[in-house]
């Protein structure tokens, strides 16, 4: 009986091993394609007309706020969970409430109260309120978004 299921088992894994390797030598790999991007260099080595508040709110902006809120406009909107923030949204909600949504955070939202200190938090709102892009065709319904983004009630 064992001599019978040794010998089925010598008989069967050679073909089921030329099997695989053949399905291995198939297998495609794909190439990734190269996108350039043409960058005005003189404009990004020249000095930056940002106050030092400005650039260090950009700084933490980028650091702490990007990932959701995304102020580079990569290609990730619609799956960037926060509103696109600008000037606009300082002017609409107000330095005060974009600053108690910023330390209590929703929902969707952690709260940066014990992250960021209250300067941290103002060089960031001083970011945003010269911050003038508009992102990837999100200004519309940005107010609504933001002020309905996850509160708790």
């Amino acid at each position: 009986m064992r001599f019978l299921i040794l010998l089925s088992l010598l008989l069967f894994l050679p073909g089921l091993y030329a099997q695989a390797q053949s399905s291995l030598r198939e297998t495609q790999v794909s190439k990734p394609k190269v996108i350039r991007t043409n960058y005005d260099m003189e404009a990004l080595a020249s000095q930056s007309s940002l106050s030092e508040s400005e650039m260090n709110g950009r700084k933490l902006f980028v650091q702490r706020c990007a990932l959701c809120h995304d102020p580079l406009g990569q290609p990730s909107y619609p799956n960037t969970p926060g509103p696109w923030l600008n000037n606009e949204t300082i002017q609409t909600l107000g330095e005060v409430n974009v600053q108690n949504k910023i330390m209590v955070g929703s929902r969707r939202m952690p709260g940066w109260q014990y992250a960021l200190t209250q300067t941290q938090i103002q060089q960031i709102i001083a970011y945003l309120k010269i911050e003038k892009s508009k992102g990837l065709d999100r200004t519309p319904g940005l107010t609504s978004a933001v002020q309905d983004q996850g509160d708790d009630e």
